[in-house]
Formats: C-alpha cells, sequence, structure tokens
C-alpha cells in the first residue's frame, strides 16, 4: 500500500480511536455515531480502490464459478486462505469471516470492502460469519476491520481484494422467430443465439425494439419497431457493447391483400371466364387460385385491380367456391365463395384414341363440358357399355371399351339422366394387310 494511504489510514483510525476514548467503552456506540464511522470507512476504502464502473449484484447467483476464502481477523492483521485474495469477475465469492477465540479483543473484529461489503460485517471473538456476493464489478478493493475499539493496532488491519476483468465473449445470433411482421411493428419475435448479457439491447433496421427481455444467455424476446417494407438486419447489443448482426433476416411486410369484388361472380365449370378481381395491396407477381386451382393470365393491373381466367372447376356439386390472392410475400387475402361455377349442357367434343383393333380392350378419354360426379355417369360405345368410368374433370372422362368387333359407333355419354352423343365417335378397324416386297 502507498505511504500516503498507510499514513491517511493511521490518521482516520487515531481520530476514531480519540472520539471512542471520551465515551465509557462499555457503550454501544449510538447509531448516528456508527453510521458517521461507516461513512469514515467508505471514504478510506474507496481511496484504497481502483476498480471499473460498479456492476449491481444480480437478482440470483449460481455457483458454476465458485471461490471460498477463509479471513481470519485476529489483533492485529487480516490472515488470508488460500491466496491470493484475487477472483474472476463474475466468480460467486463465499468469505468465511472468523476471530479466534483467544484473540485479545474482548469485542472481536468487523469487515468493511468498497464496493461488496459497504456495511460492515461484526464477528465477535470465538465466532464465524459467511459473507456471499458475486464478483460482478472488476478492480482492486480495499478492506478494513469496522470495529474501532478492537485494539490499539486497529489501523493496521487493512487489506486489498482483487476481481479480474474477464472479457465476455461476443454475442452471436442464429435465428429469428417469426421472420415476418407488420410494418406497424408490434410483433413479437424471439431470437435466439449465444452470449446474450443482462441489459442487452435490441434494433431492427437501426430501430430500437421495445419490451426487450433476455430471457437467458440464448434467447431473448422482444416486440418490433415500426420501420418501411423489407428486409433489415437485426442487431443484438449486449451491456459490454460487443454486438451481433443476423443479415436481413427480418421482413417488414406490406399489408395484406384484400379482395372486395369478383366481377363476374359465375362462369361454366369448363372455366376460362375472364374475371376482375378488386381489392387492395395487390403486388406485382401476385397468383390467384379459385378454390384448389390456379388462374391462368393473371394480370396485377394495379394495387387494387387484377384480371384473370378462371381454371376448370369443380366436378362435384360444391359449386361455389373461395378466391384468394397470394402476394409474392406470401400474404393472402380471401373473399369466401366468391365465385359460382355453373355447370354447362352436357355435350361431347372428341375421344382420344378414336380408332382401335378389334378384339382388344382399350382406354379412351373422352373429351366436351358438363361432366359432373355428382350424379352416376355411364359411357356407351357402337351401344357396349364401356367400364371404369371415371370423371376426372369438368372437361375429362375416362372409360375403358371392352373387346369388339371390326365397325363404328356412337359414343353416348349420360350424367344423371341426361346424355349427350358424338356420332360415330368411335370405330374398330383391322390394321392394313402388310405388302411383300417383290424380289427380283
Amino acid at each position: 500500500m502507498p505511504r500516503a494511504i498507510i499514513t491517511a489510514v493511521a490518521l482516520l483510525f487515531v481520530a476514531i480511536g480519540a472520539v471512542a476514548q471520551e465515551h465509557d467503552q462499555s457503550m454501544t456506540m449510538t447509531p448516528l455515531a456508527q453510521e458517521e464511522h461507516l461513512t469514515h470507512l467508505r471514504e478510506l476504502v474507496a481511496s484504497m480502490s481502483s476498480h471499473g464502473p460498479v456492476i449491481p449484484q444480480p437478482d440470483s447467483v449460481g455457483a458454476a464459478a465458485a471461490k471460498n476464502f477463509t479471513v481470519t481477523a485476529k489483533s492485529f492483521n487480516f490472515s488470508i486462505s488460500p491466496t491470493p485474495f484475487t477472483v474472476n469477475q463474475g466468480d460467486l465469492v463465499t468469505i468465511t469471516l472468523t476471530v479466534p477465540s483467544n484473540d485479545p479483543s474482548t469485542v472481536g473484529h468487523g469487515l468493511l470492502m468498497e464496493t461488496y461489503i459497504l456495511n460492515g460485517v461484526d464477528c465477535p471473538k470465538g465466532q464465524s460469519k459467511q459473507i456471499q456476493f458475486t464478483a460482478t464489478t472488476f478492480g482492486t478493493f480495499g478492506f478494513v476491520c469496522d470495529i474501532p475499539d478492537c485494539g490499539s493496532g486497529h489501523s493496521l488491519m487493512s487489506g486489498n481484494f482483487t476481481v479480474v476483468k474477464v472479457a465476455n465473449p461476443a454475442p452471436t445470433v442464429s435465428s429469428i422467430a417469426p421472420t415476418t411482421g407488420s410494418q406497424a411493428g408490434g410483433t413479437a419475435v424471439t431470437i435466439t443465439g449465444t452470449g446474450f448479457l443482462t441489459g442487452a439491447t435490441v434494433k431492427f433496421g437501426g430501430t430500437s425494439a421495445t419490451n426487450v427481455s433476455v430471457v437467458s444467455a440464448t434467447s431473448i424476446t422482444a416486440t418490433t419497431p415500426a420501420h418501411a417494407a423489407g428486409k433489415v438486419d437485426v442487431v443484438v447489443t449486449n451491456s459490454d457493447s460487443q454486438s451481433a448482426t443476423l443479415a436481413q433476416s427480418f421482413t417488414y411486410a406490406l399489408p395484406a391483400p384484400t379482395i372486395s369484388d369478383v366481377s363476374p361472380a359465375t362462369g361454366p365449370t369448363t372455366g376460362l371466364t375472364p374475371v376482375t378481381i378488386t381489392g387492395t395491396n395487390f403486388q406485382s407477381g401476385a397468383t390467384v387460385t379459385f378454390g384448389t386451382r390456379p388462374a391462368t393470365d393473371v394480370t396485377v393491373v394495379s394495387a387494387t385491380s387484377i384480371t384473370a381466367l378462371t381454371p376448370l372447376g369443380p366436378t362435384s356439386e360444391q359449386l361455389a367456391v373461395n378466391v384468394v390472392v397470394t402476394n409474392p410475400d406470401a400474404t393472402t387475402g380471401t373473399a369466401n365463395n366468391a365465385f359460382t361455377y355453373t355447370v354447362p349442357a352436357l355435350t361431347v367434343v372428341s375421344v382420344t384414341p378414336n380408332l382401335a383393333v378389334p378384339n382388344a380392350p382399350i382406354t379412351i378419354a373422352i373429351f366436351g363440358a358438363g361432366f359432373t360426379s355428382a350424379v352416376s355417369s355411364s359411357v356407351t360405345v357402337a351401344g357396349v357399355a364401356a367400364t371404369n368410368v371415371q370423371v376426372i374433370d369438368p372437361v375429362t372422362i375416362l372409360a375403358t371399351l371392352p373387346s369388339h368387333a371390326v365397325g363404328r359407333g356412337d359414343v353416348v355419354v349420360t350424367i344423371g339422366g341426361t346424355s349427350a352423343t358424338l356420332t360415330n365417335g368411335f370405330s374398330w378397324q383391322n390394321p392394313p394387310p402388310k405388302r411383300r416386297a417383290v424380289k427380283h
């Protein structure tokens, strides 16, 4: 300890001793005198100390990095075990203060330390007291005996406790959930990473988040601030000024689209009805679905208007379908049951293939309109019933024709009580005879 500080310590203890001698030493110091005494000692240990900004004690402490010391106070010095009296920043420190039963002092001794034991702890002779704290603040901390009438060598009872500064590792940010939110802010997010410290702050695109809570060293919750649309960096800055950035990890989305009108609101199940969808917040590249099928020729005319051609309708009797606009940023707008398909008159237009060799079964595709699975259906060709009749969609039926002799016949499709005919729509023909090559 520097000579100037030793001199100051000696003078202060002499002054305190003089005050004590003016009173009956059997009397306890008054509360006011005790507080004045502690104030003087705090000033003294402050002059003996050199440390960084004081970091408050945490709400709770753990024993992951525990350091235990025994401080024996005796007339007239402190002995520390083990030595040196040094810990790392963040360690949980337990000090057992003890005064030997054979110590000459009649009142025992005490311990007051800058920052960590500011109110002093008194220990009668023959007893022990336990003191526990977390070494949050780094630096050198002076300590003294806080009992002024422990004996004439009281002024010699001083020393230093050292906390070695430990640089925390820089934080990392690995993910954020959800990854999108409103331009207006207010989205609750969870940030995952490592090395988060109590008091960490969070920014989205340079704007501070609110309601930031460091749940653990690996998790932070926060509420997004308002921001213009687009992708932004998420930055976590610890209380030691170290930071981590997850680049372009959060997207401020434009408002979701809305649909106010679909015109016309009806069309045949054969599709290809030109429609205009009116609403708000339509983005270039938006897609449109009618029920489960995508519309074709979709054009985003403006933020409030889209044109499209309807897809094929449903084959069942559930003909009213939802219309959904999906923007490129995955936001959607839905108009429930906004378009109703109508079933057109039953028509058979063509058959593929329409020709086969006789005496062999064949599967054909029948194309037309007004096909539906809501009622029973059947197919005949040249008066012979087909099997495995399946309504694939409103314009396609698959069926299997049995073996048949050479000939031609009508293709008749019956849906419910209605039939449609493709006259001479299918024929069976023998293949042409192979010509023999003429030998010369």
